[in-house]
């Protein structure tokens, strides 16, 4: 059987597969390793008075094929070695990113002209002193006498406190996954948007004085243009950007794609500078070819309602429902602003343009952002302040009321995060909604919550299953990834989101495994070093990495790296331990809860993730781990049929593979509008065959899948293809327009 060749199915035909030529395995990856070394660290709130790495210099790369890139983090030790380079000019006064590549100075690609301040704290400080004394008298006596407990795997402390007042300490195993600094976003990303066919974000922003693109400005040129761009394109490839051109401000604003992969933005802010009021503006991001896309808008076409803060979700059809917000900037909802009704775009046919959602009264004022996900029923799950309901989509009335969330709200201010999580053939496509974190009321000095609720919307008795995070968190991005599982990120543990509200940045992502039993779901990651405050964002990429950026938490205009949590423009990437199948060390370690009455988590051992174990070394070793890509794939798929990708693996015969469609959504503010991850099922797979024949290998290399069955699993639009050997992901997701 030839891959790339049409083929009859029970629809009349496959859509033609495309074709790539990739033959190079994906390298061998490490994870973030800390040095022995008597340089102590604060892990959680990253104070070190000495410039000395906390990273390793082992050369840690992974490669893509078809667009290699090389990630490498080394010890700013040896500095002077190319191609890495300090990401900031001067002295640091917390641990250095390093990043391969151009180097990153003070430049016009990082404009800092000043030190990161991140935590409030002047280099080497009494404060910091007096906390790097503390540490270091409970862990040097360890290290100096040789313990074993003082220092895991990695070189790390074997006990990581968490100083963001929870009072719990993480303990045990090492921890799994690698960050790389992958350039500079432009403007502050406090939205994005994946573009189809890419790996290039769309980051939007507010009208403010601390941006840096100008209209036609590039990464190359820096600042060019009369007036700034509020909006950039950001290509995580090479890192670079290019201005865009926005006629209103999307100031808090929402999202979500058109069937076709137009990008829609809706809302937003007051006039400023030169730029219209985006209250009721609609901005368009049509495909194109080349270069010159960009937003345009039509100021005659407009929302019916003016609205800040509002929710946009895909519906089965295509369309994008818009829910609530209120009608003027508002830090907590009121009667006076409030908009309790939705409308859609396109508008709703007939007369009436809006319909009134008595709900969005009944749960003021912590309903802002409210959180909705489509059900496989084409029905909406709602959630705003503690009350969850079920809206039918063809009566627009409300079907079913359930059980509220216990705890506090779980929208802004009191942000909170929410997924819907993947529909797969393996739990019969029946949709749960996670719920987690928040802040315990509107107080700079609230602290974050722990709890997670988990919901079966359409069973037959829906009810809340709590159960508690690692650590406290407010304002946590929850995505999707490759395999099924769900990463917490970004946020702190202290105050509320908007501006200048909260502190105790938690820096450590969270795995959730959905299919775990309870009190085994979750795993703690290594730590970024960049605070991820209000307005921050995280999605994964075709890569099945996950990019990191934003963080504006300053309601004042202010100077490039000034204030308490500066404005970031660092992107990262955090590559997961199902990157590294090679290394079973790094993976993330099992998260439980303690004894009764006790604080402590315990890390109770390392997890594969479904990779088997290899030897340590390549030279002279056979690798037991199946890497590979995707080498032929429809670009157009339809409900319902079934079709053809043709896999190139390396190493050895994968005996599990998974494929799924995923949607990463449009994301601001914690809430990932329209994202979607959907199981395939697997029909059919390719022999594994003895000969060594090329056709042997495009035999047992073809796998036959069916697509979602309804609009309601997967509404008509652009998704990624992932596919897993053995739980590793391929090099790189694939593109395909799911349709009618």
């Amino acid at each position: 059987m030839n891959p790339l060749n049409t083929n009859d199915n029970q629809n009349g035909g496959y859509a033609l597969l495309q074709s790539t030529s990739s033959t190079a395995p994906r390298s061998r990856r490490k994870g973030l390793r800390l040095q022995k070394t008597r340089n102590i660290r604060l892990t959680q709130d990253e104070i070190v008075c000495s410039p000395a790495s906390s990273h390793s210099s082992s050369s840690s790369t992974h490669s893509r094929s078809s667009s290699i890139r090389s990630h490498v983090t080394r010890s700013p030790t040896s500095l002077n070695e190319s191609p890495t380079q300090r990401l900031y000019s001067g002295k640091a006064k917390s641990p250095l990113l390093t990043i391969s590549g151009t180097p990153y100075q003070q430049s016009s690609q990082f404009p800092y002209p000043q030190l990161p301040r991140y935590y409030s704290l002047k280099r080497c400080s009494l404060t910091a002193t007096l906390a790097t004394i503390l540490i270091a008298a409970t862990f040097l006596p360890h290290f100096l006498s040789g313990s074993d407990a003082a220092f895991n795997e990695s070189g790390g402390p074997n006990v990581l406190n968490y100083a963001a007042g929870v009072g719990r300490t993480v303990s045990g195993a090492s921890l799994g996954g690698q960050w790389d600094l992958i350039g500079h976003s432009g403007v502050s990303a406090m939205h994005a948007v994946l573009r189809p066919f890419s790996d290039s974000i769309l980051f939007l922003e507010r009208v403010q004085a601390s941006t840096f693109a100008k209209i036609q400005g590039t990464s190359e040129n820096g600042n060019k243009g009369e007036h700034f761009a509020w909006s950039t394109e950001f290509s995580a490839s090479n890192g670079q950007w290019r201005a865009l051109d926005v006629k209103s401000n999307m100031f808090c604003s929402a999202g979500g794609y058109l069937p076709d992969g137009t990008i829609v933005s809706v809302a937003g802010g007051q006039p400023s500078d030169g730029v219209q009021q985006g209250y009721d503006g609609i901005r368009l991001y049509k495909p194109c070819n080349g270069t010159r896309c960009d937003w345009k808008q039509d100021f005659n076409v407009h929302l019916q309602e003016k609205r800040w803060y509002p929710t946009v979700e895909s519906l089965a059809n295509g369309d994008l429902f818009i829910l609530g917000g209120s009608n003027h900037a508002a830090s907590i909802n009121n009667e006076r602003v409030n908009v309790p009704n939705f409308e859609t775009f396109p508008p709703l046919p007939g007369a009436r343009k809006t319909i009134d959602f008595p709900f969005l009264v009944e749960t003021l004022p912590h309903n802002l952002y409210p959180i909705v996900h489509l059900l496989p029923d084409k029905n909406l799950f709602i959630l705003a302040n503690t009350q969850a309901v079920i809206l039918s989509t063809s009566t627009w009335k409300i079907v079913k009321r359930l059980p509220d969330i216990p705890g506090s709200p779980r929208n802004y201010p009191l942000t909170g995060g929410s997924v819907i999580l993947p529909l797969t053939p393996e739990n019969n496509f029946e949709p749960e909604i996670l719920v987690c974190g928040g802040a315990t009321d509107f107080s700079t000095q609230a602290k974050g919550v722990a709890s997670c609720g988990r919901i079966a919307p359409l069973s037959k008795n829906p009810t809340w299953e709590m159960e508690d995070m690692p650590f406290g968190r407010m304002m946590p991005d929850m995505a999707h990834l490759a395999d099924g599982t769900i990463v917490i990120v970004n946020g702190a543990n202290t105050g509320t989101a908007g501006f200048d509200r909260a502190s105790d940045p938690v820096l450590y992502p969270v795995q959730y495994l959905p299919n775990e039993r309870k009190g085994r779901r979750f795993r703690v990651w290594n730590p970024s070093m960049i605070a991820r405050m209000y307005h921050s964002v995280a999605f994964m990429l075709p890569d099945s990495s996950l990019l990191v950026a934003g963080s504006n938490p300053n309601g004042r205009p202010v100077e490039y790296g000034e204030g308490d949590f500066p404005t970031e423009f660092r992107v990262e990437r955090f590559s997961p331990p199902y990157l590294f199948p090679h290394r079973p060390s790094e993976a993330a370690a099992v998260v439980t809860a303690g004894r009764e009455g006790s604080d402590e988590i315990t890390l109770e051992g390392t997890v594969i993730g479904g990779a088997a174990e290899v030897d340590d070394e390549y030279d002279g070793g056979v690798t037991q781990v199946a890497q590979g890509d995707i080498v032929g794939w429809p670009t157009l798929i339809r409900y319902g049929e079934t079709f053809d990708l043709s896999l190139q693996w390396y190493n050895h015969y994968p005996e599990n593979v998974r494929v799924a469609l995923v949607q990463p959504g449009f994301i601001t503010h914690s809430t990932h509008m329209s994202q979607r991850y959907v199981g395939l099922e697997v029909f059919k797979r390719g022999e594994k065959t003895v000969a060594a024949t090329a056709e042997a290998h495009k035999e047992a290399g073809l796998i036959r899948v069916k697509a979602p069955a309804t609009n309601g699993l997967a509404p008509p639009g652009h998704y990624m293809v992932v596919v897993l050997l053995d739980s590793v992901p391929v090099t790189e997701a694939k593109w395909v327009l799911l349709t009618a």
